[in-house]
């Protein structure tokens, strides 16, 4: 079969959403399928589905760049490798690059023993499990999730029929965002099939945002230190590393702030949620147990010394952030160690 046969073969199933694809008695040759154990490709167990994700960006594009040029040569990449995002702000969805998809990974190579691979980034499927939805959501969307169940079965059955009949290969890649709560769903149909069919591989770190405040919260003096020192190493002194360090350490000033102000409410017999929720956004959106940490955290500071730490805050921002009018700049590195430590130690009384 010819490549543009191929091609409009898997447009025509994608198009007509059938349920059940059959290979139709055509067979490239399979010498790449994944029958066998000891197959691989590096060091990469030999497969013809893969999923790369996690929270850690520099490793999950690391071992996209490591996975693809263990599968093809330079020389075949600039004809065998393909790139598939999304095209504006809107997401990639498997129901509308479903065509693409498939038309793609139906395509032969006119060179035996050749293969293509297509690498899918950050599909909106695998953020997304169907199971155990409310009522409500699950009324008011019957019809888009009946569109996108109809696209995963045709998907799944082309995957399992139609693929082992090609020498290609399919690599998602998803990178996971803690701050934005964007995380693969392990419950996803399509995580299920990839694990089914495929490999996953996994680069996931827990978001050093939030190890930082733990090691705050529970005064942790050298580990926050020795974790700050990382995370500015890691993210190399960029602007997007700066804001969210900022982002981080004044939070937690605010937290604190806020739950200081609660404790003084209280002892004057003011509803401490009318407090929190009214004048104290930040700590009202808390889960319960969260709110009670800070609070305790809180509890072993003055007013007066909150006040200083708010103050070091902004100063902080103006060190972080400078206009260019100024005569002096301190170190920003040197100066956020120092208000950490003031942060996480113990202060006198």
């Amino acid at each position: 079969m010819q490549a543009n046969e191929w091609k409009q073969r898997g447009q025509a199933e994608a198009a007509s959403q059938i349920r059940i694809a059959q290979p139709g008695g055509v067979c490239v040759d399979a010498r790449m399928s994944t029958q066998g154990p000891n197959r691989r490709y590096g060091r990469f167990p030999a497969s013809q589905v893969y999923l790369i994700y996690g929270n850690n960006e520099a490793e999950v594009g690391n071992l996209r760049f490591e996975l693809v040029s263990s599968i093809l040569t330079p020389e075949e990449r600039d004809a065998g490798l393909t790139e598939l995002r999304s095209p504006g702000n809107a997401p990639l969805t498997l129901r509308g690059s479903l065509s693409e998809i498939i038309g793609e990974l139906g395509t032969s190579s006119f060179i035996a023993g050749s293969r293509r691979v297509l690498v899918v980034h950050d599909l909106k499927d695998f953020y997304e499990a169907r199971a155990g939805r409310g009522r409500k959501t699950a009324a008011k969307g019957a019809a888009a999730r009946q569109e996108s169940g109809s696209a995963f079965e045709s998907f799944e059955s082309w995957m399992k029929n139609i693929l082992p009949t090609t020498e290609n290969i399919v690599v998602f890649v998803c990178q996971e965002n803690d701050e934005k709560q964007r995380v693969v769903a392990e419950q996803s149909e399509l995580y299920q099939l990839c694990q089914q069919i495929g490999h996953v591989l996994v680069k996931r770190d827990k978001a050093l945002n939030f190890e930082f405040e733990d090691l705050i919260f529970s005064r942790n003096v050298n580990g926050a230190v020795k974790l700050l020192r990382t995370w500015i190493r890691r993210g190399g002194g960029d602007s997007l590393t700066r804001g969210r360090i900022y982002g981080t350490v004044a939070s937690i000033i605010e937290l604190v702030f806020e739950a200081k102000c609660v404790a003084e409410a209280r002892a004057e017999n003011v509803p401490v949620t009318q407090v929190a929720v009214q004048g104290f956004p930040s700590l009202g959106r808390l889960p319960e147990w969260k709110a009670k940490k800070v609070s305790t955290f809180a509890g072993a500071f003055k007013m007066s010394q909150v006040l200083a730490l708010l103050e070091q805050s902004n100063r902080l921002q103006a060190i972080m952030y400078p206009t260019g009018d100024e005569d002096y700049v301190p170190n920003w590195e040197d100066f956020l160690e120092s208000l950490t430590v003031q942060l996480a130690a113990p202060p006198a009384r």
